[in-house]
């Protein structure tokens, strides 16, 4: 059975952040693929059917580089890290820049600033979980994300494949992304994140070339 899983980058990234703590080291070079594959085998029904991860296809956008260098190198070390694995797939969407107004100090002077907004991840995240399940490159998916946006493509894969839905926030799971397990073709699971899934399923230090950055 080829499982395929559909990762909402930022989504992880935040809910790891929570979780584990924001200046926490030790989480963030986190191994996908091995966290899935533990997920994989924590349900008989799926490893009596052979269950293996076929693919894995993480939905992230760059971090701008005018705006946090630091982290921009960071993340693209990241994603060279996750590249080393043939089974993963990157998909980028982009940050756009929007204008916040707010009042600062006792003048109440009216401040203008851009703040980042991360665009398309969630798009790309249901784009492929529709694509493979309707090529039928896939037998199972699993969904990484507690958006409650992906609430149509969750249930449509649902009516397919079986489907395992991972909330990686670190509270309850997104009312639209809940369901039933036998839903559809049934076989279905949902599993929530903890800290010790982050602290557990770390990359090597050094991976494809590629060192973990300090701090992380």
């Amino acid at each position: 059975m080829r499982v395929g899983a559909y990762v909402d980058g930022l989504n992880v990234y935040y809910g790891g952040r929570h979780l584990c703590g924001r200046d926490a080291s030790g989480w963030r070079w986190f191994d996908l693929a091995a966290s899935v594959e533990r997920m994989i085998a924590r349900n008989a029904a799926w490893t009596a059917k052979g269950a293996t991860l076929h693919r894995l296809v993480y939905c992230t956008a760059l971090i701008r580089g005018e705006v946090d260098p630091d982290g921009r190198h960071c993340q693209e070390a990241y994603l060279a890290a996750l590249r080393a694995d043939d089974r993963i797939t990157i998909e980028l969407g982009h940050f756009a820049l929007r204008k916040v107004h707010r009042q600062a100090g006792e003048d109440g002077v009216r401040e203008t600033r851009e703040v980042p907004n991360e665009k398309g991840s969630d798009v790309n995240v249901a784009s492929h979980l529709l694509i493979d399940i309707h090529t039928e490159a896939i037998d199972a998916a699993v969904l990484v994300s507690n958006d409650g946006d992906l609430r149509l493509p969750a249930q449509h894969a649902r009516i397919h494949v079986p489907t395992g839905t991972a909330n990686p926030r670190g509270r309850s799971t997104a009312r639209h992304l809940r369901g039933e397990p036998n839903d559809g073709v049934g076989g279905h699971w949902w599993y929530r994140l903890t800290a010790e899934d982050f602290f557990d399923d770390q990359l090597p230090e050094v991976v494809g070339g590629v060192r973990k950055p300090a701090g992380w």
